[in-house]
């Protein structure tokens, strides 16, 4: 007998030491308000700047402040909306509330000692750190709210939505089940965000970005490297990359500012704008038009529905459109440059601009198919041989000065020009 209760007292002693909670329980003082009742914990700890708070909560919202103390302050206001004092104080005695001082910074944790979570319980988290301190940041069920710090800023919630200020110095890693994400600012720092369900609206970011959502818009005002935008729902909206770019949806529109790298646009439905960039582009769109306003390197795009038009590329062109227009611009004429261009659109006019001096083969081919009631044509500064005039296939062939790389073009029911590039 005396062997099972040292046992059982030993089980008792291993279970406190490792919760922690049953033996460093913070307690606060209780008080009624209206329709329940309020109990606060709150306890400072003197610390060390470049340190990281480490907070989790199995539910309730967490907020974040910095101040220019070497201190951090917990404040935990739990509200239990009940009738009698007695029913608060066990609500109460269930999420307990562990804070002690470790050698990596401070930890919080806030925890169910029966693992359940009464309807009639909420629960606010309000941390203060110095600046220059790290946050690790997670909650069972609330939203996350972050201010102004200096330092890295991890935050996970299993739902709810995330808010993030300015960050300085450290990078942010934010993630929720449901609920929508803000960053305001990182500089000098890199920044992840991801959603099951809910808006991205990001500012500015310094280093590399990585957004994703499975369902929600995106909005990025500029990224200082590599930009990552994914959303299984919703429309894209970049202001300005400063190194590569790759934006996709599920359905909806994408509008793309200046960027410095190449851009990689796709979406399964909605148009696609694109700036000015460095590098080469690609755009696929299953249903709308598309546009590009300058390039560094070659155009590949193609829409199932829509026009396209194309200006200042340099580098190769390909588009493609099962219905609608095309117009673009090739602006180098470097032989050491692949300049070949393939447009192709299953209705509608091609313009395509080309460098005076550009050495090339043209092979343009316009079919006319049902009845129609107007005549089409193909148009060429360039001297080329035109044929089949009047019938239902008509080609226009040749070398301009002298022959080149091969520029294709390809429409039924609309016209073709290929006209000398605008000085």
């Amino acid at each position: 007998m005396s062997g099972f209760k040292s046992t059982v007292w030993i089980f008792i002693l291993g279970f406190l030491s490792v919760s922690g909670l049953a033996t460093a329980q913070e307690t606060g003082q209780l008080r009624q308000e209206t329709g329940g009742y309020i109990e606060r914990v709150e306890k400072v700890l003197q610390t060390d700047r470049g340190k990281t708070l480490y907070a989790i909560s199995d539910l309730g919202s967490i907020k974040v402040d910095a101040w220019d103390r070497d201190e951090v302050r917990v404040v935990v206001e739990k509200r239990a909306d009940v009738f009698t004092e007695s029913e608060a104080k066990a609500v109460f005695a269930d999420l307990q509330t562990l804070i002690r001082p470790e050698s990596r910074g401070v930890y919080v944790r806030v925890a169910s000692q029966s693992g359940r979570q009464p309807r009639s319980l909420s629960v606010r988290v309000h941390l203060t750190v110095p600046n220059g301190y790290h946050v690790d940041l997670q909650t069972g069920g609330g939203g996350i709210e972050i201010g102004d710090l200096e330092g890295n800023v991890k935050a996970r919630t299993s739902g709810g939505g995330i808010q993030v200020g300015r960050v300085t110095n450290g990078s942010v890693d934010i993630e929720t089940s449901g609920g929508g994400l803000t960053i305001t600012s990182v500089w000098k720092g890199d920044a992840r965000a991801r959603t099951s369900g809910g808006g991205i609206n990001v500012g500015q970011v310094s280093g590399n970005l990585d957004v994703q959502t499975s369902g929600g818009g995106i909005t990025i005002q500029s990224a200082g490297k590599n930009t990552s935008a994914r959303t299984a729902g919703g429309g894209i909206k970049v202001g300005a990359s400063g190194g590569d770019l790759h934006v996709e949806t599920a359905g909806g529109g994408i509008t793309i500012g200046p960027t410095s790298g190449e851009v990689v646009a796709k979406t399964a439905g909605g148009g696609i704008s694109i700036g000015p960039t460095h590098s080469a582009v690609t755009a696929e769109t299953a249903g709308g038009g598309i546009r590009v306003d300058g390039s560094g390197g070659p155009v590949r795009v193609s829409t199932s529905g829509g026009s396209i038009k194309i200006t200042e590329a340099r580098g190769y062109i390909e588009a493609r459109t099962a219905g609608g227009g095309i117009e673009a611009e090739l602006v180098v004429a470097d032989k050491a440059i692949d300049t070949h261009c393939t447009l192709e659109t299953a209705g509608g006019n091609i313009t395509i601009y080309l460098p005076e001096n550009l050495t090339a083969t043209v092979d343009a081919q316009l079919r006319i198919e049902h009845r129609v009631d107007r005549s089409y044509r193909i148009y060429s500064d360039f001297p080329l041989v035109i044929q089949g005039d009047d019938t239902n296939r008509i080609t226009g062939s040749g070398d301009i000065n002298g022959g080149g790389r091969p520029i294709r073009l390809s429409t039924v029911n609309g016209d073709i020009y290929i006209k000398k590039l605008r000085k």
